[in-house]
């Protein structure tokens, strides 16, 4: 059973697309569960309507706030082997997640598995993504992205994210990658598993720079280096 946590903040209509996709696309066993971070859009609402299980910040959290938050959450049924985060701009694909499962479960040095996005390569159609998929089924390689997907032993053996990573200022991803690289697992992209995903359509409305600056501070400083391992 794989655990998925969507991260919301207002963004409605974006967020209705991606559950309708996740839905029609989403065969594998997985729950769900959204954080939502203060949305003043109805969102907050929608949600409750519609009976999806809600974590809900009546005040702006960070998004390492968020995710562990999501994370808590599954780690707490005993039932979830997997835990994902999925964003709320994205399109799927059938067997998006089952393909990620699988090379789970094949290769078992992976502590963290992404999906590519299709718009790198060609249109946003399910035929053209069905044969990409399949022609690619072997094809993987270091590097970070979302959606992604982590088996729960490695979030157990890592820990949460470090909740000093402010806002969406990014890097606590790359805190995380190599956190899990030193815990002596990969952190890879996969081919062989694709969604739609051209990114940033929360962030690109709201001005990071700030948080952005103060958590590459918090990075280099933790890591010493100054660029991120995967």
């Amino acid at each position: 059973m794989v655990g998925l946590m969507l991260t919301t903040y207002n963004q409605l209509e974006d967020t209705k697309h991606t559950l309708q996709s996740l839905r029609q696309n989403t065969s594998h066993p997985y729950r769900l569960v959204i954080v939502d971070n203060a949305s003043t859009d109805g969102t907050v609402a929608y949600l409750k309507e519609n009976g999806y299980r809600l974590v809900e910040n009546e005040q702006p959290v960070s998004l390492t706030e968020a995710l562990n938050q999501g994370i808590t959450y599954f780690l707490a049924d005993p039932e979830i082997t997997h835990i994902g985060w999925i964003h709320n701009d994205m399109e799927f694909y059938p067997k998006w997640l089952e393909r990620l499962i699988d090379f789970l479960q094949d290769k078992k040095d992976i502590g963290k598995l992404a999906p590519v996005s299709l718009h790198l390569f060609g249109p946003n159609d399910p035929q053209f993504a069905e044969e990409f998929m399949a022609s690619n089924s072997g094809v993987s390689y270091p590097g970070n992205t979302c959606p992604w997907i982590m088996p729960r032993e490695v979030i157990e053996k890592v820990g949460l994210f470090d909740e000093r990573f402010v806002k969406c200022g990014g890097y606590e991803d790359w805190d995380y990658n190599n956190r899990i690289l030193e815990a002596g697992y990969n952190v890879l992209i996969t081919q062989g598993s694709t969604v739609w995903h051209p990114a940033m359509g929360t962030r690109k409305n709201h001005d990071e720079s700030e948080s952005s600056g103060k958590n590459a501070e918090l990075y280099f400083r933790k890591w010493g280096i100054h660029s991120p391992k995967v």
